[in-house]
């Protein structure tokens, strides 16, 4: 995150992905990979919390539930009054993580950083991708 905000938010009333222009000019670009495979994967979990999604999918009926009921009372990490512990415990948060740090590690052989407070949440999952 730069101190004038976030470096990217998936938005979900228009289905687009912005990023952060100050954070894309000193990012390296496995940074702005890894933060693309998890905007993306927020945007997988929107198709499916709506129902648009039209492929095949792992994800069962209740975790689509926690996703729709998070994406809904969304803990940004840009409120002050939400500890940033708060945000990355989400499962929408751990899923888009886990998800990229698979991808990267997939593509690149490369770990990105996982936050030690949710390291053994990510771990189950990639456990998930790699099954999948």
């Amino acid at each position: 995150m730069t101190e004038k905000g976030i470096n990217s938010i998936f938005l979900k009333e228009r289905y687009i992905i912005a990023f952060n222009e100050e954070w894309i000019e000193q990012a390296n670009p496995i940074e702005i990979q890894v933060t693309c495979f998890h905007e993306t994967r927020h945007a997988f979990q929107w198709k499916l919390i709506t129902g648009e999604y039209q492929g095949e999918s792992n994800i069962n009926s209740k975790t689509i539930q926690i996703w729709k009921e998070e994406m809904s009372n969304y803990n940004s990490p840009t409120k002050k009054e939400i500890p940033e512990e708060e945000y990355l415990k989400q499962k929408i948060e751990i899923d888009a993580i886990a998800f990229a740090h698979f991808q990267i590690m997939k593509l690149y052989n490369v770990k990105s950083i996982i936050p030690e407070c949710i390291k053994n949440e990510v771990a189950l999952k990639l456990d998930y991708f790699q099954e999948v």
